[in-house]
């Protein structure tokens, strides 16, 4: 599945750029009412076939066989987004140059992205110097490509689709319930972006070293010194580490 996602990315990356790159029409104007390019058109359908396998075997995994490790549920619902956009694109062609930029920024970064889960996979970080050295490269260059594109590049995008929304004009209200829509998508994919960021922070200590920084106490260690002075103020504890375990006891609690 990843092997095929990857080859996914290369190719919807490399026609979406396509697109943009030979309909300078498209770009001057940015149309939000219908509009006709071919490259995306073919683009669109070529993720459509992706999706129709991807989809249901990412959902099978996560909510069928519970198998969290293998997906997760914001990517879900990414997948989800993407497919309803795609959709609505290719029957009402809606927003034609914000979908286009934001699909080739967004598979773009999956080409670093899938990688460094096979990476991941094969343990790369284990095996050797070398091997060790190919995972720090791809993950620096994924990280500056996500933060440039997927959130600079798109949430810079989303602002001006705003602007460009609110000079909107159309007499039919099926295509302004379109156009709507596919705004809708677009800020939700955006968003989820920035919610992988915190994620990612998350799970590299970097959420944590921050509140250090500016002086914010982990809730964990703020329990665990209000639960000691308790301990050490109250009647003594008749086994010897009970005040330990009360502390410990304590922060569970608090975890769970």
């Amino acid at each position: 599945q990843n092997t095929n996602s990857l080859l996914h990315a290369v190719v919807v990356t490399l026609i979406m750029l396509l697109a943009v790159l030979t309909d300078p029409e498209m770009v001057r104007t940015r149309p939000l009412h219908p509009y006709h390019n071919l490259l995306g058109y073919i683009g669109l359908c070529w993720s459509l076939a992706h999706f129709t396998w991807t989809i249901p075997w990412s959902y099978d995994l996560y909510f069928c066989k519970g198998e969290r490790h293998a997906t997760t549920l914001p990517l879900c619902i990414h997948h989800a987004i993407v497919f309803i956009a795609a959709v609505t694109f290719l029957i009402t062609r809606t927003c034609a140059l914000y979908g286009a930029v934001a699909y080739a920024a967004m598979e773009f970064t999956n080409v670093f992205f899938i990688p460094h889960i096979l990476q991941q996979q094969l343990r790369c970080m284990q095996r050797s110097k070398d091997c060790a050295t190919c995972w720090n490269a791809n993950y620096a260059v994924l990280v500056v490509v996500f933060v440039i594109l997927r959130l600079g590049l798109c949430t810079w995008l989303a602002v001006v689709l705003s602007q460009d929304l609110a000079a909107f004009q159309s007499s039919s209200a099926a295509e302004w319930f379109t156009v709507i829509l596919q705004f809708a998508i677009f800020w939700a994919v955006t968003l989820l972006s920035w919610v992988w960021l915190q994620q990612g922070a998350a799970e590299l200590g970097l959420v944590g070293k921050l509140k250090s920084a500016v002086g914010i106490q982990p809730k964990g260690n703020a329990t665990s010194t209000r639960s000691s002075k308790k301990s050490s103020s109250g009647s003594p504890s008749k086994k010897p580490g009970g005040a330990v375990r009360a502390v410990s006891a304590s922060v569970s609690a608090n975890r769970a």
